[in-house]
Order: structure tokens, then C-alpha cells, then sequence
């Protein structure tokens, strides 16, 4: 039991120091700026080139796993992340600092992918699996705004963006050390490697989706444009199911192809992913050039997400137990909505009394991404593995996305930064069409919910059909769960 327990924390930690690199490095932008004499441009390159990466991979990662085992998979991603980060803290080098974050999204695939793999490895079917998965979703999901205060407290006793880095390249280091003695090895799956060139197929997709994601927020603020994109690509794995039906693809792609309501689960956590990634990336960036806060104080602003996700990840369930999970994901991704809207209507000032209601509406939302066990039980066949692909999948496409409206909109005024008013004035007007496009994403979600989700309440005392102690046939974890 102790072991198990190491298991979860070990995991969630490597989950959260993925989180950490990603808004840490936004936070050091700045400092990578002065120093690597880049661009806005080229700082947006940064951004995308991790997102694409990260975007991509998810599927490829999960075969690898079960081809060669998960345990080896993770710690090839924090050899990775380790390496990356210890290169981005020496290096003044543009094309180093690029290859570098590249090299970042392909580790943070391999230990998302990684991390959920093992907890089912390491916790036999039912309750002690759907604990374990339940609190590792929460901590992933609150680990974006919950770890924006270390980041800017780190860079503002350092007073040096490389101390970001190489603090992760410690920690990852130290993960590293401690998940042979902490996590067994998983076994590999009859036929699995044979399935890993498959799942390498769906890796141009992907990333080529990813970078349109980012190409059209470069060259479009049309919040009905990028949302079509968005809805596309928290489509594609059921595109690619297709080719599933001649058992050519890996057994998610099947199941999606097969039940409506997987594909519907799978889509919902890819859009509210996008939402909640997206609104991170443009408070941080709002509250500091609008509401005058420091990058510290942006921190704390941030914190009150975290309450809010957690209150969404306790009473989501029981809600759905009596009313039903497409009800219940509906009300949730309306929720979300209406703090976008809020947030919208903020004008040209992003203070704290304005950001924290809409922004607690936002994350109680967004708690439907903590809620893997619930959607596992409501017979929807969607597998937790399959849902934290969708997650990383859509964390990736929302950051390109967002990023891309504030580039656009900074490129194609001839004001500077000195003209403060002016500056502010339109920077106001992206931020606003930022927040829009939050409120497309999560009326989608609402709409893909009601359209696909089982309607009835869960039953919490007694087991759906084809449900071995808890855990739904096919599920992950179950003979069927991964191809093997």
C-alpha cells in the first residue's frame, strides 16, 4: 500500500514538473528575449514548436509504452526533459533554444503518457485504481495555475530566467532516481510492438494540426474560424478511427469508432483542455501588462483556479450520479463559458476583484478534467489512457491557438510599447477576442456533451453492466484496454 501510494505521488510529480517547464518558460520569456536577442517571432516559435510536439505525440508514446514498457518510456522522457532544460539554462543560441524545446514536447508526451500507464500498472481494478486515477487527474488539471506562484518566486529570488531551468533539470533528475525504486516495470502486450509503426502514423496528423492551430491564429482573429480548427482537432482521433475498422490502428481508435459517447468524452476533454490552457497563458500575459500586477503577484491572482477545479473535481461526480453525465458535463462546460464571458467583458483592465469570480467560474468548470473515473463509469468506454491523450492533445492545440490571436493582433499594429495607452488599447481588444474564443470552445464542449454523453444518472452502489468491481469492461487496466 505504501508503495502505491509513492507511486501516485512520484507521478503526479512528474506530471506537475511537465506543467512547471511550460509556465515557467512562459514566465522567463522576458529574460530568453534579452539574452537570445529573439523576437516576438521568434518567441512564438518557442511556444509552438513545444506545443506541435507535444500535440503530436500522445498516441505514439502510449504504443511505446506497451511495446517496450511504461516504466522505460517515463524515464526516457525525464533523461529528456532533464537534458533539454540544462541546455536551455547555458545556451544564448536561438536554433539551440528552438531544438531544445522541441526536445521538451517530445519528453512531456513521453511522461504524460507514461504516468497514467503506470498507475494502472501499479493498482490492481477498482477502488484503489479509480483513487489513485482521480487524484492524479486533479493534480494535473490544477497544476497549470497552481504552479505559476513557484515559477515567479523562483525568478524573482534568482533574478535569472536560468534558474528556472535548472531547477528543473534537478528535479527531473531526481524523478529519475527514484522511479526504478518507487515503480515496477510494465509487461509488454502480445503484438504490441508490431502496433507501434501504426500509432507513428497518427503523429504527422496530429502535429500537422497543431501547427495550422497556429498558423490560422497568426493570420486570423475570427472566433468562429479558430474554433472550427479547434472542434477539428478535438476530432481527429475518431477521423482516424476509421482506419480501425480493419484492426489496422490501436484498440482507442477502434472503440472510438464504435461508441459515440467515447468519441464524445475524448472531444470534451480536448476542448476544455484548450480552454483551461489558453486562459492560463493569457491572464499571466493580461494581468501583467493590464492590471499592472507583478509576475508574483500574477501568481497569487492565479491560485484561486486551483480551489476552483478542486470544487469542480468533488461535487461533479456526485451531480452526475443523480442527473446524469451529458447534464452534469453541459452545465460544467456552461460554466466555463460564462467566465469567459466575464472575463470578456472586463474592458481595459484586468484587476484582481474583476479576474477572480469569472476566473473561479472558469476552473469549477474546467474540474470535468479531473473526472476520468466518472466518465469511465458511465459506460461511455472511454479509457483513462485515451482521455489524458486527449488532455495533452488539447493543452497543445489551446496554447497554439491563443498564442496565435495575441501574435496577430501585437504584429499587425505599428504601436509600440512606449505608446502605453495605445499599446494597451489594443492589446485590451486581443485579450478580448482571446476570452471569446474561451467562450466558443466551451459552448462546443456543452454541445458535444448533450449530443453524445449517456444521459442517465451513475450508479455509485452497484456496478454498470459489463463493470468488473468498479472498472468498466475494456476499460483500461482490463484485457481489452490497450490493444493487447
Amino acid at each position: 500500500m505504501a508503495r502505491r501510494r509513492l507511486a501516485v505521488v512520484l507521478l503526479g510529480a512528474a506530471q506537475v514538473l511537465v506543467v512547471f517547464d511550460t509556465t515557467a518558460f512562459a514566465m522567463a520569456l522576458p529574460w530568453i528575449s534579452a539574452r537570445a536577442r529573439m523576437s516576438v517571432d521568434g518567441l512564438t516559435w518557442l511556444i509552438t514548436t513545444y506545443s506541435v510536439c507535444f500535440a503530436a505525440l500522445p498516441v505514439l508514446a502510449v504504443a511505446l509504452g506497451e511495446a517496450f514498457g511504461q516504466r522505460r518510456v517515463l524515464m526516457g522522457g525525464l533523461v529528456l526533459s532533464s537534458a533539454a532544460a540544462a541546455a536551455s539554462g547555458v545556451t544564448q543560441d536561438a536554433g539551440v533554444l528552438l531544438t531544445s524545446r522541441a526536445v521538451q514536447g517530445v519528453a512531456a508526451a513521453a511522461i504524460t503518457a507514461g504516468a497514467v500507464a503506470l498507475i494502472e500498472s501499479t493498482h490492481p481494478e477498482g477502488r484503489s485504481r479509480d483513487r489513485a486515477l482521480s487524484v492524479h487527474f486533479v493534480v494535473v488539471a490544477a497544476a497549470g495555475p497552481a504552479v505559476v506562484l513557484p515559477s515567479t518566486m523562483l525568478l524573482s529570488t534568482m533574478d535569472s530566467g536560468a534558474a528556472v531551468f535548472w531547477a528543473q533539470a534537478v528535479v527531473g533528475a531526481l524523478l529519475l532516481l527514484l522511479v526504478p525504486v518507487a515503480l515496477t516495470e510494465s509487461a509488454p502486450g502480445p503484438d504490441a510492438r508490431s502496433r507501434v509503426g501504426r500509432a507513428a502514423a497518427a503523429v504527422l496528423p496530429l502535429g500537422f494540426l497543431a501547427w495550422l492551430a497556429d498558423w490560422l491564429g497568426d493570420h486570423s482573429v475570427s472566433p468562429t474560424t479558430i474554433t472550427a480548427v479547434a472542434v477539428a482537432g478535438a476530432l481527429t482521433p475518431s477521423s482516424l478511427s476509421w482506419l480501425g475498422r480493419r484492426g489496422d490502428e490501436p484498440s482507442l481508435f477502434t472503440r472510438l469508432y464504435r461508441e459515440r459517447a467515447a468519441l464524445g468524452a475524448y472531444t470534451v476533454m480536448a476542448l476544455l483542455a484548450a480552454c483551461l490552457a489558453g486562459a492560463s497563458l493569457v491572464l499571466t500575459i493580461a494581468l501583467q501588462i493590464l492590471g499592472g500586477l507583478s509576475p508574483e503577484s500574477v501568481g497569487w491572482a492565479l491560485l484561486p483556479a486551483v480551489a476552483g477545479l478542486v470544487l469542480g473535481w468533488l461535487t461533479l461526480p456526485v451531480l452526475a450520479a443523480r442527473v446524469g453525465l451529458a447534464a452534469t458535463v453541459a452545465v460544467a462546460c456552461g460554466m466555463a463559458a460564462a467566465g469567459f464571458v466575464l472575463l470578456s467583458l472586463g474592458g481595459r483592465s484586468y484587476h484582481l476583484a474583476d479576474v477572480l469570480p469569472p476566473l473561479l467560474l472558469l476552473a469549477y468548470g474546467c474540474g470535468v478534467l479531473a473526472l476520468p473515473v466518472s466518465f469511465t463509469r458511465s459506460g461511455s468506454g472511454a479509457l483513462p489512457r485515451g482521455l489524458n491523450s486527449s488532455r495533452q492533445l488539447g493543452a497543445g492545440l489551446g496554447a497554439s491557438l491563443f498564442v496565435g490571436v495575441l501574435t496577430v493582433v501585437e504584429q499587425g499594429t505599428s504601436m509600440s510599447y512606449n505608446d502605453h495607452k495605445t499599446y494597451q488599447a489594443v492589446l485590451s481588444g486581443a485579450f478580448r477576442d482571446c476570452f471569446e474564443l474561451g467562450v466558443a470552445l466551451a459552448l462546443a464542449a456543452a454541445a458535444v456533451a448533450l449530443l453524445t454523453l449517456p444521459w442517465q444518472g451513475l450508479r455509485t452502489t452497484a456496478p454498470d453492466p459489463g463493470v468488473s468491481d468498479g472498472a468498466p469492461a475494456g476499460t483500461a487496466g482490463s484485457p481489452g484496454s490497450s490493444g493487447r
